[in-house]
């Protein structure tokens, strides 16, 4: 079984960090550069390629992203990873605190209006009210989940046209990640299923900046 964790830091606002010996064998991918033609891209979407290409940097049976914030701590964190994903083909980060892609945007606009700036920098001017518009006018449901895409898994190739799509909507329309993965799965009738970590298995490091 060949299991590769991933991560890319582009920029200065994370480290690499460390990641204790594991139950099970793994490879590890740390990308620091940009891709070719990229560098009119922001740092955040220069390492939104990376996240949203996984299937295409290495050749692995299954397929771990990790951001560059996350600091994982738990011998058995791969272990976890691959139990949530049972018999589907991803398993994404359970959202902490909200439970759809509706009620996330309207938290940020809330948040965003009383003045946040670390949201009003990174949402102040993108689309994020345009998309899940057009995702409800698609049929897309209320209530239907949130995941948070710090850390998740894949099964091979088996998400492959999905994540085509992800970072199609991401980088040509500027959209939110973590709505966009949502709606494209549901769309393509894939079911995320939702890793829900044991206590102290990581922890989330600030960015330097």
């Amino acid at each position: 079984m060949n299991i590769a964790v991933i991560t890319a830091i582009i920029g200065e606002t994370d480290t690499v960090k460390l990641i204790p010996e594991q139950t099970l064998p793994f490879n590890r991918f740390i990308f620091t550069d940009p891709m070719p033609d990229m560098d009119d891209l922001s740092p955040r979407n220069q390492a939104l390629y990376y996240k949203t290409n996984i299937h295409k940097l290495c050749d692995a049976d299954y397929y771990i992203w990790v951001d560059g914030k996350i600091q994982i701590n738990a011998p058995d964190f791969i272990e976890q990873c691959l139990a949530a994903l049972g018999d589907n083909d991803i398993a994404i980060l359970k959202h902490g605190e909200r439970r759809c892609i509706y009620q996330e945007v309207s938290y940020i606009e809330h948040q965003m209006r009383r003045g946040n700036q670390y949201l009003r920098d990174r949402y102040l001017k993108r689309p994020i009210r345009e998309q899940v518009n057009y995702y409800f006018s698609l049929g897309y449901p209320s209530n239907a989940g949130l995941n948070d895409c710090s850390i998740f898994i894949v099964r091979g190739q088996t998400m492959a046209y999905v994540f085509n799509q992800w970072w199609k909507e991401c980088s040509e329309k500027d959209w939110f990640d973590q709505t966009s993965i949502r709606f494209l799965c549901w769309s393509a009738y894939k079911e995320i299923s939702s890793i829900v970590f044991k206590p102290g298995s990581f922890n989330l490091v600030k960015h330097l900046k």
